[in-house]
């Protein structure tokens, strides 16, 4: 296995890290509150993992593969939307207000979707602790809102595995990226999150519900 190459920066300190997202406003005035939603920042590299409930739900229903999916939930595991890719960020800078802004954007290596469905720069607000941050679409196509999990700017780091994964991780936490095995649009495309277990990282999430409650052992 081997360590990321591209060591060089293109964000910002105060975006190291992992955020969950807490909430979602589209401009429609719809919600979503309840969606698994995570963003891993490394310097510059990122993943991003996004699963509805319904998906979610899958994990109780003990399939074991694709084979044993009815057509429906196949095509609720194709409408997922988790990408790995980089991000690009300018400096945060305080405003008159004393509000710390920036501008993202995002270009995507391996992504569960051909097309994004917000291709758009996010403008980012910090909060004063950090640990905050709202993000909104220029056109106003939605807000929303971003939590940094505890301790995820240490151990920062990304990993090439030996059956071609890619492991990014962010303190106790981290996400398995594979790319399609068998090309195309398949619908195995993974993206997993875990956390650090005394084995290993246990898989809390992942595209592939059946991979809940593994272990990965990155090293």
């Amino acid at each position: 296995m081997s360590s990321d190459p591209r060591p060089t920066a293109s964000v910002p300190d105060e975006l190291f890290g992992c955020w969950q997202r807490e909430w979602i406003e589209f401009a429609d005035g719809s919600r979503d509150d309840t969606s698994f939603v995570v963003w891993l920042q490394l310097p510059s590299l990122m993943a991003d993992v996004r699963l509805s409930p319904a998906v979610m739900a899958l994990a109780s229903a003990r399939r074991t593969g694709f084979a044993e999916c009815s057509p429906d939930e196949l095509r609720l595991l194709a409408s997922g939307d988790s990408s790995a890719g980089a991000t690009t960020c300018t400096a945060f800078v305080a405003g008159s207000d004393g509000v710390r802004t920036a501008t993202a954007e995002w270009s995507s290596t391996v992504g569960f979707q051909a097309v994004s469905a917000f291709p758009e720069p996010g403008l980012l607000e910090l909060s004063d602790d950090g640990a905050t941050m709202i993000e909104r679409a220029p056109s106003g196509a939605y807000v929303e809102q971003w939590q940094l999990l505890s301790g995820s700017r240490s151990a920062l780091g990304c990993t090439t595995l030996p059956d071609g994964s890619t492991w990014y991780r962010a303190g106790d936490v981290g996400v398995l990226v594979h790319d399609r095995r068998m090309g195309g649009v398949a619908l195995d495309c993974e993206f997993s999150f875990a956390r650090e277990a005394p084995a290993g990282y246990r898989v809390e999430h992942s595209t592939l519900p059946w991979r809940v409650g593994a272990t990965i052992s990155p090293v």
